[in-house]
Parts: C-alpha cells; structure tokens; sequence
C-alpha cells in the first residue's frame, strides 16, 4: 500500500480518537451532571450515537466532502496529498492540546483553520479563494450562534408542554 495513503489513514484515524476524546465528554458531562443517567451508562448512549454518527457520516461522507472542501483554492490549484497529511497532523495536535488543557475546540474549525493555513502558506495565498471560503465558512460560522438561538426559543417551550402538558 502506497505510504501516502497510510499515513492518511492513521490521521484519520488520530484526528476520530481526538474529535472523540474531546466532543463525547461534553455530552457525557450533560448526563451525568445534570443527574439524568450513571456515568457508565452516559459512557455507553457516547459510544453507540459516536458510532451511530460515524456510520452515518460515512453514508453522507461524498456529498459532505464535495460541498465543504471543494472551492477553497482556486481552480486549476494541484493540492499535493501530503498537504492533506500535514492538515490532519496539524488538527490532531490542535485537539489534543486543546483538550488536554481544558480548552474549548472545534474539530472542524481546527480542520478549516489548518486548511486555510498551510494552503496558503505551501501553495500561496493568491490560490486560496477567499470569496468561496467567505461563503462557505465564514458566514456559516458568524449565522450558526443565531439561528441555533432562535430555534431554541421556538424548540424549547414546545418540548417543555410535550414533557409536562400543565405548562
């Protein structure tokens, strides 16, 4: 097997293990915290929807990669795969680092950041296209917070009279 697609594969990998060690504590924390199940139990629901997740990822993986990576360089742009290795090389120590501190991170700002990052700074910043990333990360970021917000108002009062109809 070619060494390019391995190490590949083990940044994956290590990015997964990271993504993990970082994003299924917050919801195991919810759980146990907030006194709704054990800890074992919690350890058991982040196992299965972690799974359940990277299964459904896996599903979904070729649409989700063609609308979130394609477009960040210009066209004609030849990202070499080892640009690739050095992305996940780069999240992984950003997660790992960012968790082993008790920092808050998100995988996919780390994934984005080192994207933009070592693109430009291997293939130069002219061949980032900066329009396409404002589009498609900037924006997204910056009207996430306030759409979830909104939702909520909306979400919340109505679980809350399924939970207890005398609300």
């Amino acid at each position: 097997m070619d060494p390019v697609v391995i190490a590949a594969l083990m940044a994956a990998t290590l990015l997964g293990f990271a993504n993990g060690s970082n994003d299924v504590s917050k919801a195991i924390a919810t759980l146990t915290g907030a006194g709704v199940t054990t800890y074992r139990r919690a350890l058991v629901w982040g196992a299965i929807w972690t799974g359940i997740g990277a299964g459904l990822s896996m599903w979904l993986a070729k649409a989700l990669l063609r609308t979130f990576v394609s477009g960040w360089f210009a066209k004609g742009t030849h990202v070499p795969a080892t640009l690739a290795i050095a992305v996940g090389v780069g999240a992984i120590a950003w997660v790992l680092l960012a968790t082993k501190t008790g920092l808050p991170v998100s995988t996919t700002h780390a994934l984005a950041g080192a994207i933009i990052g070592l693109g430009a700074v291997t293939l130069g910043v002219q061949a980032v296209a900066w329009p396409a990333l404002l589009g498609k990360i900037a924006v997204p970021l910056l009207i996430s917070p306030f759409v979830g917000l909104a939702l909520s108002f909306v979400i919340v009062p109505l679980l809350a009279r399924l939970v207890d109809p005398s609300r």
